[in-house]
C-alpha cells in the first residue's frame, strides 16, 4: 500500500440536517403536530451524531489497518484483548474467554500478582461487605419501624 492509497479523500461527516418546520397557516398547530415536530427533530440529531460516531470509528480502524499493512501492529493489554477477541470470534468461540485470556496473557508478572491478589482479596471481604449491608438495612428498618 502505497502513501497516496493511504490518504482518505472522502469528504468530513456531516449531520443530516434537522426536518423542517411547516409553514405557519395562521392556526396554532396541534399539541400531536408539536410533538411530533419534537421526535423528528430529535431522531434527526440522533441519527446525525451516530453517523459522526460511525464515521470516526472507521477512521480508526482504517488506520490500524494501515498499520497494520505497514507493520505497525498495536502494542498493550487492551490491543491484545482485542486482537485475540476478533480471532475467536471468526473462528467461532467465545471472544470474551479469549479477550480475557489475551488480556492476562499480555500482561506483565506484577500485574498478574497484583490482579490475583485483588481478586482474591474481593471474594474473602464480599462476604463480610454484605453482612455488614445486612445488618445497616436491619438497623434502618428499626429506626424506620420506631418512628413511624
Amino acid at each position: 500500500m502505497t502513501a497516496a492509497a493511504a490518504v482518505d479523500d472522502r469528504p468530513a461527516p456531516q449531520a443530516p440536517a434537522l426536518a423542517e418546520a411547516p409553514q405557519p397557516t395562521g392556526e396554532m398547530p396541534s399539541a400531536g403536530d408539536r410533538l411530533k415536530q419534537v421526535a423528528i427533530a430529535a431522531l434527526d440529531k440522533l441519527a446525525g451524531a451516530a453517523v459522526v460516531k460511525v464515521e470516526e470509528l472507521a477512521d480508526k480502524l482504517g488506520d490500524m489497518a494501515a498499520d497494520a499493512v505497514s507493520g505497525n501492529m498495536p502494542t498493550g493489554v487492551g490491543a491484545n484483548a482485542l486482537m485475540k477477541g476478533v480471532l475467536a470470534k471468526m473462528e467461532g468461540k467465545n471472544p470474551v474467554i479469549a479477550a480475557l485470556k489475551g488480556a492476562f496473557g499480555a500482561m506483565s508478572t506484577g500485574t498478574k500478582i497484583w490482579l490475583s491478589l485483588a481478586l482474591i482479596l474481593l471474594a474473602v471481604l464480599s462476604p463480610v461487605a454484605l453482612l455488614v449491608l445486612a445488618l445497616v438495612l436491619l438497623v434502618a428498618a428499626i429506626v424506620g419501624a420506631v418512628k413511624g
